[in-house]
């Protein structure tokens, strides 16, 4: 029962964007079981009750919805046994499934239609832009599985945005408590902020701090709550200064330089690769280059890759995953 239930509160829109992903990156196609046992919102449906009349109707409407996006699905035939419908094969044909000639999108404008779908998604035309982010990711992204299903957003994950963005608009002065990485108890802060901006896929807080007189950039995940915003104005003056810190931010990416080896193929080579300034292959293990902004935020992404990423320098960023991964199976043994 709980199964079906977990699989019941499956998003639509994920379900069928998983599909989407699965008739794409099989040029051969794929059987409606294959497809029904490995698809994101389907499986558990389909480990329980493999002929599920509901479950086959599911699929049914889920191919029309992506036919009325003007995606098309292929079926082929089984050369073997023509007309067998559980040997049809399903797929998404590349050549296909393409926007009209000459029409391109850079990869700053495809971030700017990905965000405003989104930040539509739960106002009042909420079901039309998740057709719209499904089409967006599926055709912009360029039909390659590493650049697709990762959009920017703003939501419960980032408790800390909605005051922000209130007090940034105001133009007055927010205290909160800020936690280091080296550190168990929150610093206080007071601040003027200036802006958000994301990087590395992480939101910060370009702000001054009015304490210390100084420009600082704040990782929003390391923000305590809650947020004080007060009726103090801070200095309008003091906004001529965003650009800069966050010209700074990005300059840290070149200072920190990260080698990894990745596995072919895996999680850890579809969202590493793409914020790789340079990529090598090396038999199934790929090495990628790139810079980083925070040794301990990249640290605790790589852990959760376990072993499809490798730290080969610089070492102390290899110790930082090495204790977190001790620390998870510390944690795991303890809970056993």
């Amino acid at each position: 029962m709980a199964d079906a239930a977990a699989a019941r509160r499956v998003p639509a829109e994920q379900r069928i964007f998983s599909l989407v992903l699965a008739l794409v990156v099989a040029p051969e196609g794929l059987t409606r079981d294959a497809l029904l046992s490995s698809v994101y919102g389907y499986a558990h449906r389909f480990e329980r009750d493999r002929r599920s009349i509901a479950l086959e109707r599911q699929f049914e409407r889920d191919k029309e919805q992506l036919r009325a996006l003007g995606i098309p699905i292929e079926t082929l035939d089984s050369p073997q046994e023509p007309g067998n419908n559980q040997l049809t094969r399903y797929r998404i044909s590349k050549e296909r499934f393409e926007f009209p000639s000459g029409l391109e999108f850079s990869e700053r404008e495809l971030m700017l239609l990905r965000l405003a779908a989104y930040a539509w998604r739960d106002g009042s035309l909420s079901a039309e832009s998740r057709r719209a982010v499904m089409k967006l990711e599926a055709l912009g992204a360029g039909l390659d599985v590493r650049q697709l299903g990762i959009a920017p957003r703003l939501g419960a994950a980032e408790p800390a945005a909605p005051k922000l963005r209130q007090a940034i608009d105001a133009g007055v002065v927010v205290r909160f408590g800020y936690t280091l990485p080296e550190r168990s108890d929150p610093l206080a802060r007071r601040v003027a902020p200036l802006g958000l901006h994301r990087a590395e896929g992480r939101w910060h807080l370009i702000a001054w701090d009015l304490d210390r007189d100084a420009g600082r950039v704040f990782l929003l995940s390391r923000i305590s709550e809650p947020i004080v915003v007060t009726d103090e104005p801070f200095p309008p003056g003091l906004r001529a200064h965003a650009d800069g810190l966050v010209a700074g931010l990005l300059r840290r990416r070149e200072l920190v330089r990260v080698e990894l080896a990745v596995e072919r193929g895996s999680a850890a080579e579809a969202r590493l690769s793409h914020r790789a300034d340079r990529r090598r292959g090396d038999g199934d293990a790929i090495r990628l280059e790139l810079g980083t902004l925070d040794l301990h935020v990249l640290a605790e992404e790589l852990a959760a890759y376990g072993p499809d990423a490798v730290v080969v320098s610089p070492p102390e960023l290899r110790d930082l995953v090495v204790a977190r991964l001790r620390a998870m199976a510390e944690a795991h043994e303890e809970a056993r």
